[in-house]
């Protein structure tokens, strides 16, 4: 513990660059991965931008375009005044600069950049899913808006809340292959990948379906977190190597069953959660969160440095879980909370997981939560492109 509490609260702590190439989307790249690395780039982080190392990934894919259940992108959304403002994942891929220059520099160093449609809304991901014509419909609005910006990929992010009916997720895969196929034939050789919870080859998920989407897509993006959540009873790792419970390591075999290693890419957290707890046991009880007491929550990488600079803890490790994690007393309400999280010791043994089952490469959720600190991009130069 004293080992990685130095550590942690010692140099990986520094948010400047060793390395020259911390602004190397204005470089061009010498060296290439070695394994697909791809990034999601939430619109929110757009800001972040200037801090991502492209000569660390393979692929950027932005999140993203809402769509309904006709086949159209949602332009409009409800402000928190009550009035319709533009849908900001939208406003942001029409007007933001700092989009424009990422798409250009992913360009010149071929980095490929896609675009995300996400499906978020049962009723209406099931309506679209099972209205043929529709699929017709949002093709041609892919295509307009990848020709926009003169590119070619896209990434498929459709998720359920709950369980799906039955026959939905062969459903999804007949969409996934009709939207790869066409896309193909316009662009010739178009990236596309889908993204699918851990737990979708034993639960009647959306995707599934695995054998067909495996066949259907370019890759499947396996979202290997979210195993504690914050409203979960207890707290654990959010993406453990091992249980108890369903587990990262679990994940992969189960689909390995049904996917072709080198489609899989095993998508890891660069977050964590912060629970309000009973006491400072590795899997405490939830506390139900108020006004008063705070609530649980989640953060980046970059916030939960930024709270061990704040709080000065110990620096704990669930040695089951292969996860870091400290409790600590609130500086606002004094309540007891516990953070879990991942640092580059955590992330070593996912991506030994990736090199043992020879899978297709890492998943990045999200692109710029670390912020200006530099360590995860060094570990990922260790792994997949030394």
């Amino acid at each position: 513990i004293k080992n990685t509490d130095r550590e942690i609260k010692g140099e990986l702590l520094n948010p400047f660059s060793r390395n020259p190439t911390v602004f190397s989307s204005f470089s061009k790249i010498s060296e290439r991965p070695k394994k697909i690395i791809y990034g999601y780039l939430p619109y929110w982080s757009l800001e972040k931008t200037e801090y991502l190392q492209i000569d660390k990934l393979t692929d950027i894919a932005y999140f993203g375009l809402y769509l309904d259940e006709d086949g159209n992108f949602v332009t409009t959304t409800e402000g928190s005044d009550g009035t319709m403002i533009q849908e900001p994942g939208y406003d942001n891929w029409k007007y933001n600069e700092n989009l424009k220059a990422l798409i250009k520099n992913s360009k010149e160093n071929d980095v490929r950049f896609a675009l995300t449609i996400i499906a978020h809304i049962d009723d209406k991901n099931d309506k679209f899913l099972n209205c043929r014509e529709c699929w017709d419909t949002l093709l041609k609005n892919i295509i307009v808006e990848l020709n926009e910006k003169g590119i070619r990929d896209v990434n498929l992010n459709f998720e359920h809340a709950e369980g799906t009916d039955e026959g939905i997720d062969i459903k999804f895969s007949e969409f996934t292959k009709y939207l790869n196929d066409e896309l193909d034939k316009i662009y010739g050789n178009s990236y596309l990948v889908v993204s699918a919870f851990g737990d979708s080859a034993t639960q009647n998920r959306v995707s599934s379906d695995l054998e067909n989407l495996s066949r259907a897509s370019d890759g499947i993006f396996i979202m290997a977190y979210d195993y504690h959540r914050p409203a979960s009873e207890e707290i654990g790792p959010v993406s453990p190597v091992e249980g108890p419970g369903i587990d990262v390591k679990e994940t992969i075999t189960e689909f390995l069953i049904k996917v072709p290693p080198n489609k899989v890419i095993l998508g890891l957290p660069y977050y964590g959660y912060n629970w309000l707890v009973e006491d400072d046991s590795p899997y405490s009880k939830r506390v139900d969160g108020s006004d008063e007491n705070g609530f649980s929550e989640s953060q980046s990488y970059e916030s939960v440095l930024s709270t061990i600079i704040k709080v000065n803890p110990v620096i704990k490790w669930n040695e089951e879980g292969k996860s870091p994690y400290f409790t600590y007393n609130s500086l606002e309400t004094d309540q007891l909370r516990t953070v879990y999280y991942e640092n580059p010791k955590s992330l070593k043994y996912k991506y030994d997981l990736i090199e043992d089952y020879k899978l297709g490469g890492v998943g990045i959720w999200a692109l710029g939560y670390d912020g200006g600190y530099t360590e995860l991009w060094d570990l990922l130069y260790e792994y997949f492109i030394k």
